[in-house]
């Protein structure tokens, strides 16, 4: 054999060698362990999560009927009537062609339900609980949703979305067969709830108060402490890099920048997370929706707290405990509070409580008559220096104290009022000063 046949034999032996070779590693399939669909993480759950329409709840529903008002803040009851107008379809939502001016009487002047929010709602959050799908829908906030209910049978049924503040109204037509089912579910039977009457407090404060005494239900909880670490797993971006430490009752929980601080004497949780560039705001419109998300992402609704005040410049979110029958619940120390403030789309400021509150410990049922908003009002007025233009809301609703034994929380029935955008107790000369005030 020559010398050219030998080099012939060895460069076709190499060429299928290497052929042979380059086909196994693109065929080769290693023998992974199979570990289905589970995650490499845990996801951390304090409590639970809930839906928009569980936090974002109406405080209060009023009729208008023959020119007088009934109404509720019943939680059942709400929810019964937001599952209600939730199957309904909206469609052609517009801005209200009258004058907003004229539209305040046009509500009270009868045929009108009215079902009232604690602070304007974003319909981009809201029309995920309504039936609403439009492509170009307008954006706008509403604290108030108005269902027309003389609605004949052959026209379109009209909802409006009022929004005090801003002193706008849009509309949107439904079918006229909605108006008329709520109309025999709930507006006919309206005159079996609690009587209310209307208190102008200003051109764009409008406010209904019971007309009757309110009784009350006093309340005793035990608290039971969260678990902190939970709350260090669920905030912190690596908490393997958290550093702990405990001095006088404040246990804190530390990284290269931010801090969680827990009051294990009010058992109060404030984490804080600085943002560069604080005065850049982005994306003000979804800052309630961010909110929520973030809680539900570690299922942090340990109680019904809903949702009550926004800022979108400042990108303040609150959310407020509710009492079982549907109160608000008040503290100085913001402990019946969830407070959240953004910087950059990122979570700057979180303070909440660290508690759950346990069944009621009444073995027998305390009440407490509260006197009418006739009296509450009259009460008010007579304070010195009260300037009836600074009054934005005043309601019946729960003072939170803790009792005796630090495991105890109280609650005690109470009038209250907001006032030059701050909340305060309404106290008679015969009550001890134990509120906000």
């Amino acid at each position: 054999m020559t010398y050219e046949n030998i080099k012939t034999v060895i460069l076709t032996f190499l060429a299928v060698l290497s052929g042979f070779l380059t086909w196994n590693i693109w065929t080769y399939q290693p023998d992974y362990e199979n570990v289905g669909n589970q995650k490499t993480i845990d996801m951390v759950n304090i409590a639970t999560q809930r839906e928009i329409k569980k936090v974002v709840k109406p405080h209060q529903i009023i009729y208008h009927l023959g020119g007088k008002q009934y109404g509720t803040v019943s939680n059942g009851y709400i929810d019964d009537v937001v599952a209600n107008i939730s199957k309904w379809k909206y469609f052609d939502v517009k801005k209200y062609p009258g004058r907003v001016s004229d539209f305040s009487e046009k509500v009270a002047a009868g045929g009108n339900t009215e079902i009232i929010f604690p602070d304007e709602v974003p319909i981009e959050l809201y029309q995920r609980v309504l039936n609403i799908d439009e492509r170009d829908m307008p954006k706008f906030d509403f604290d108030r949703m108005i269902i027309n209910t003389e609605t004949q049978q052959k026209q379109e049924g009209v909802v409006y979305f009022y929004s005090q503040k801003n002193q706008e109204v849009y509309e949107s037509n439904v079918s006229p067969s909605y108006i008329n089912e709520f109309t025999n579910k709930f507006y006919k039977s309206a005159g079996r709830l609690t009587p209310y009457f209307l208190h102008v407090a200003s051109d764009i404060r409008r406010m209904y108060l019971p007309s009757e005494d309110v009784e009350m239900v006093k309340y005793t909880y035990y608290q039971n402490p969260l678990d902190s670490d939970k709350f260090k797993e669920a905030l912190f971006k690596d908490p393997s890099f958290v550093q702990r430490s405990f001095a006088d009752g404040i246990e804190e929980f530390t990284d290269d920048a931010s801090k969680m601080t827990v009051d294990t004497r009010t058992n109060m949780i404030s984490y804080v997370n600085p943002v560069r560039d604080r005065d850049s705001v982005i994306g003000t419109t979804n800052v309630l929706q961010r909110s929520i998300e973030f809680v539900n992402g570690h299922g942090g609704w340990t109680e019904a707290y809903r949702y009550v005040y926004k800022d979108d410049f400042n990108q303040n979110v609150l959310f407020r405990l509710y009492s079982k029958e549907g109160y608000p619940v008040f503290n100085q120390s913001g402990m019946s509070e969830i407070y959240q403030q953004w910087r950059q789309s990122e979570i700057s400021r979180y303070i909440r409580p660290g508690f759950h509150l346990e069944l009621p410990l009444n073995p027998d049922v305390i009440t407490k008559t509260l006197p009418s908003g006739y009296k509450a009002l009259e009460q008010l007025q007579q304070k010195k220096d009260f300037k009836p233009e600074l009054l934005q809301n005043i309601m019946p609703g729960y003072y939170m104290t803790q009792g005796p034994e630090n495991s105890l929380i109280l609650l005690e029935p109470g009038w209250f009022y907001l006032y030059d955008r701050e909340w305060r107790q309404l106290i008679w000369e015969e009550e001890l000063k134990n509120g906000l005030e």
